[in-house]
């Protein structure tokens, strides 16, 4: 079950029964997101709030109801200085709820989604997420068929590391929650990570047909998120034109919802699209008006995106003007994320900033200039991570770094980059091409 039809589902038991601590415990839940990049909507949180205080007047029905109900009491206490210290707090209620009630699956499951979502950046999050992951081998081994403990398992393996462990996981899912858009797209990340490339494409085209299915007046970030996953697959397997067929589809919708997912894959998908296919001089024309369904001023790091596959075109299509300004944008936006407090959203810009100021230098013919600057850029992303909300960066920051040295004649270097590449990417088409 996904956040919109949970909170749904807990709302129609509130009204069964308006003095159920657990459904207002489930409206509270279903209007944050722990794993979600972002933060809650006002909409999501006046809800939440609402629920939390309804909450405060209730008497739960056991000692787990209480600490479950004291978990999402905190992350909506008023005192908190931002969404960090309020997931933080929820965080370690939950984890005080799995302490005292150690034989419960749910409290336990709840507890691994918590360590997850508040796990450190970097190597030490792999780290993290292996013990997690750890615990829920456990759980799945006591309770083979308990969606939360396969969708954290997920959650947990879908990194380089450790994605193989992710595998069994992968090929249960669907069947677990065979109507349910999310559990149906959820394996396609750790095909992804392998570059089963025919799974992936398959689980999201299911996965986008349950989205538009159960979509009412607007349609389902699902949807959207499940196309950007698909598009990438397409493009990996060669299947360029089928791939642009369902961006043309996406685009024409004009009732998305507008949330960061469905912001991602409406900005991410088109731009890939070129990209992949280095079509840089259609990427320098790309128009800044992006769909009308969404907010973009909420979400510059989606708007970054458009900005930087415009600043690459132009630099590697030798018009330096716009490539310049292009930088320019991208700066102003990784400022309002650093602003926002997007850190990890901000790094990845800031990466992209280097990306387009290294091609205008090898526009302007100071190469070691521009070495050094996609080397950076290379090495901040590599380090940073790809997002599960994206199949991948829309186009490596390593792999280009593998295309500027074989402009520079060193083609044993490219040739590193680009295993370098597909050791965090495998079966990436683009890096596959340039080892033939």
């Amino acid at each position: 079950m996904m956040y919109i039809e949970a909170e749904a589902a807990f709302g129609q038991a509130a009204e069964a029964d308006p003095d159920c601590a657990m459904a207002q415990w489930g409206i509270a839940m279903a209007n944050f997101h722990p794993l979600w990049p972002g933060t809650p909507s006002e909409a999501e949180t006046a809800r939440g709030n609402d629920a939390a205080g309804r909450l405060a007047t209730m008497t739960p029905g056991s000692d787990l109801e209480q600490a479950l109900v004291d978990a999402a009491a905190a992350f909506y206490a008023p005192d908190h200085d931002g969404y960090p210290a309020r997931l933080a707090a929820w965080a370690e209620a939950q984890q005080t709820a799995h302490e005292r009630n150690p034989d419960n699956i749910d409290a336990a499951a709840l507890a691994a989604l918590a360590r997850l979502a508040t796990a450190p950046g970097g190597a030490e999050r792999f780290e993290v997420n292996a013990r997690v992951g750890d615990a829920l081998d456990a759980l799945h081994e006591t309770a083979p068929e308990h969606p939360g403990v396969i969708h954290y398992a997920i959650h947990a393996y879908d990194n380089p590391p450790l994605k193989e462990r992710g595998l069994p996981y992968a090929e249960i899912y669907d069947k677990a929650a065979p109507e349910a858009a999310h559990a149906l797209h959820m394996p396609a990340h750790i095909y992804t990570r392998t570059g089963d490339w025919a799974k992936s494409i398959d689980l999201n085209r299911r996965s986008a047909e349950a989205a538009l299915d159960t979509s009412g007046d607007v349609i389902q970030s699902h949807y959207a998120h499940a196309v950007d996953y698909m598009v990438y697959g397409h493009l990996q397997m060669g299947q360029a034109e089928e791939a642009a067929r369902l961006v043309d589809e996406m685009l024409a919708i004009d009732n998305h919802q507008a949330s960061f997912g469905g912001a991602y894959a409406l900005a991410a998908a088109p731009v890939r699209l070129l990209l992949e296919q280095e079509n840089w001089a259609e990427a320098a024309a790309l128009s800044p008006d992006m769909h009308g369904a969404i907010p973009w001023e909420n979400f510059p790091q989606t708007v970054a995106m458009r900005w930087f596959a415009k600043g690459l075109g132009a630099a590697r299509t030798d018009d330096v003007e716009t490539a310049r300004a292009a930088v320019e944008k991208l700066g102003s936006l990784r400022d309002a994320m650093r602003e926002d407090g997007q850190d990890y959203w901000a790094r990845l810009t800031e990466g992209q900033i280097l990306t387009v100021e290294a091609w205008v230098e090898l526009a302007e013919g100071n190469g070691d200039a521009a070495l050094t600057k996609q080397r950076a850029a290379a090495d901040l992303e590599d380090e940073a991570g790809k997002s599960p909300v994206t199949p991948g960066h829309v186009l490596p920051a390593r792999e280009l770094f593998g295309d500027m040295l074989s402009a520079l004649g060193r083609p044993d270097d490219a040739l590193e980059a680009y295993r370098a590449t597909l050791a965090l990417s495998p079966n990436r088409a683009r890096s596959l091409a340039k080892l033939e």
